[in-house]
């Protein structure tokens, strides 16, 4: 029985990673911010299907654009779902190329705050069962760093003060943690920093959470195509209640190394070296 999987958290969080790391596995699809539960949220609310207001709609209009005349009130919101992803993933959609997966035992999107916005939640929980959360959580002081490196069309943070997008980054947890406190859906939690350094067993972590089969050359290639390189962690003033998330993870305000540029470009010489050696990070 195909169900449903959605990656939660924040952007800039390494979830375009993660994305491609679930889609080596034949019995999984996740799309490229289609946008798609939203989407489905207000059709089958006969609500107007307007841009999610956090996010920019570029993924949604890309959606609506090729499949909007798809949606159909005779179906249920799940069978809109598969039908429309399963299109996706055979005709190919932003960074993923065109797939055949016959049997698919998971299908997911890749839009970390709408798919746990309580707004959404109780749609998702009402209308597909059996679904899971991945939880995808970075320190927030490189997804700032990050959020200012965003294209020049996506304006959603790049016009935010860094106090501004702490604040977003902990209002995004805090979501998390309310379903977490409410204990109705799996969810698996996986940081960013351990997908990128221990990335086979990662994967190990979130196949057997999806309980799914899987083989060494499924892991090799992870491993091969995940760039293990750390970032610069500026230091930035936080607000009480983002220290209070980041504790909850193990993440410091402070990090001496992660500050120094020179000892980064260091590591990160070293790792490439590394790759050029072996093939694989």
């Amino acid at each position: 029985m195909t169900k449903a999987v959605f990656i939660v958290g924040n952007k800039r969080s390494g979830s375009t990673q993660l994305m491609h790391l679930l889609n080596l596995h034949p019995n999984i699809f996740v799309s490229n911010e289609s946008d798609i539960l939203w989407i489905l949220y207000r059709f089958h609310n006969d609500l107007d299907i307007v841009p999610y207001p956090y996010d920019v709609p570029k993924g949604m209009n890309r959606t609506l654009e090729k499949y909007r005349d798809l949606l159909s009130k005779e179906k249920t919101p799940f069978e809109n779902f598969v039908c429309i992803q399963k299109l996706i993933m055979e005709n190919g959609v932003g960074k993923i190329k065109p797939v055949q997966k016959e049997n698919l035992l998971w299908i997911g999107d890749q839009k970390p705050f709408q798919q746990i916005d309580p707004e959404i939640v109780p749609f998702s929980k009402e209308h597909f069962p059996g679904f899971k959360f991945i939880h995808l959580i970075r320190h927030p002081f490189p997804v700032v760093k990050s959020a200012k490196n965003f294209p020049a069309d996506d304006l959603l943070w790049k016009s935010m003060s860094e106090k501004e997008i702490l604040k977003q980054w902990s209002q995004y947890e805090s979501w998390i943690q309310l379903e977490k406190d409410k204990n109705e859906v799996p969810m698996l939690e996986v940081k960013y920093e351990d997908m990128i350094s221990q990335t086979q067993r990662e994967m190990v972590r979130m196949f057997e959470f999806l309980e799914v089969t899987y083989d060494q050359p499924i892991l090799d290639q992870a491993r091969k195509i995940t760039r293990s390189t750390i970032r610069l962690h500026p230091r930035l003033s936080c607000p009480p209640e983002t220290e209070a998330i980041m504790s909850q993870y193990g993440y410091k305000t402070k990090s001496f190394w992660l500050e120094k540029p020179l000892y980064i470009k260091s590591v990160n010489w070293l790792r490439k070296t590394k790759r050029k050696v072996t093939g694989t990070w």
